[in-house]
């Protein structure tokens, strides 16, 4: 069977979706990382918690779809339909999984909270139900029903996800392979578009085919999914690290590693072996990038400190910048950054040190510095440099732009 034909869907439930006060993150993590995979989700259905409405849209996904992603409504609430309302649909009785009521009242004596038997309607799933895992009050389970594959997850977003990698996802592609062996491998790029990206693997198509590729956003980088599908062998995992290698080499300076690392401990490793130190000074991203760095067990082997530096009076006193750059070229300029960069790395005595100033808005900007205009300044042995950007999107967007560039920029200076 090829993945064409194995098409599926996503039913989120809740009336919170509906009213727009919670986004539907559920459904778009699914089926990027179904996409990426090379899986066609072909619908996509938001319902509130009624169960006539959740029936009549499981029974026509029955008759299209191989597979099934039900997210949300396996709570202890009266709202909590979902369980109930697809044994009706299914035909099936519901049962209560001994394991998996155990499992819970061991969750609540060991978070210290009162048990009460409300809770025991957990437990209720429908006969033949396989049980997924728990990693919280509410578990997730699943079902084939007449060749289609049916899961049903928890809507908190922290335990869809655990049970969706770890359960949904592998099913699915062994499914979708016939019984094949399916390696993948996801990379991630920052300062690449999409359609960079898929020139860079259209260059390589040719010579690798039976690579299927997935292109996805993840913000502020772009990330890659190859997929190979074949007999298990090692020969399936080398074809797959040379198309990866093959793509991380065109991309050069863009490409950031593979899915388990973060810039910022990419950023780290290299710090930590070269054993050199670093500060930062930050005005517009507010201490984004010390949060990040921080974010990082260990960091303090290279990280020194920072300081927000919101004001102009405490750029002078506490880095020093002289108030005639800030007179000539305003806050928000080279000179200045420059001036924070040089100011941070003598006041921590530190090998590097990267420095912003910039206009994150909406407010604030002028036709010779629009709102989203950057300035960063990057200090190190070998003297001090400075980058102009222009960033667009929301105020939060242009401070994780700015804290991203920033770090980036010292990460390629280091390689």
């Amino acid at each position: 069977m090829s993945t064409a034909d194995f098409l599926g869907e996503i039913i989120t439930t809740g009336n919170e979706l509906l009213s727009g006060r919670i986004a539907d993150a559920n459904a778009r993590y699914a089926a990027v990382r179904l996409h990426a995979a090379g899986l066609k989700v072909q619908v996509i259905t938001i319902l509130g918690d009624a169960a006539p409405l959740f029936q009549d849209t499981l029974s026509r996904g029955l008759s299209r779809s191989r597979f099934i992603i039900v997210t949300g409504g396996l709570g202890p609430t009266e709202d909590d339909i979902t369980a109930a309302a697809a044994a009706e649909v299914l035909h099936l009785p519901l049962r209560q999984d001994e394991y998996l009521l155990a499992r819970l009242r061991e969750c609540f004596r060991l978070r210290g909270l009162p048990w009460e038997e409300r809770f025991a309607r957990l437990a209720l799933v429908p006969q033949g139900a396989c049980i997924l895992d728990p990693n919280g009050a509410a578990c997730g389970f699943y079902l084939n029903h007449q060749g289609a594959r049916l899961y049903f997850l928890p809507g908190v977003p922290r335990e869809m996800r655990l049970l969706f990698d770890n359960y949904v996802l592998p099913a699915l592609l062994l499914a979708a392979a016939g019984g094949e062996a399916v390696c993948e491998r996801t990379l991630r790029f920052f300062g690449l578009h999409e359609t960079e990206l898929e020139d860079l693997f259209q260059n390589l198509a040719q010579d690798h085919q039976g690579v299927s590729v997935g292109y996805y956003p993840n913000f502020p980088e772009n990330h890659l999914t190859l997929t190979v599908r074949g007999p298990k062998s090692e020969a399936l995992e080398k074809k797959l690290e040379a198309v990866a290698q093959e793509l991380a080499a065109q991309a050069g300076d863009a490409f950031l590693g593979g899915s388990d690392d973060t810039l910022e401990e990419i950023l780290g490793r290299q710090l930590r072996v070269r054993q050199l130190t670093l500060a930062v000074a930050e005005s517009c991203s507010g201490g984004l990038i010390c949060h990040r760095l921080t974010n990082i067990p260990g960091s303090s082997d290279y990280f020194q400190g920072g300081v927000v530096t919101y004001s102009n009076r405490a750029k002078v006193n506490l880095l020093h910048v002289p108030e005639s750059t800030l007179h000539t070229h305003g806050a928000v300029s080279g000179p200045t950054a420059a001036a924070m960069a040089v100011g941070v790395r003598d006041v921590f005595g530190v090998s590097y040190s990267l420095a912003v100033t910039g206009i994150a808005g909406p407010t604030g900007g002028s036709p010779k510095k629009p709102v989203g205009t950057v300035y960063l300044g990057l200090a190190g042995p070998q003297g001090v440099k400075t980058r102009h950007c222009l960033f667009q999107g929301s105020r939060e967007e242009i401070k994780i732009l700015t804290a991203q560039t920033a770090m980036d920029w010292l990460r390629r200076e280091l390689q």
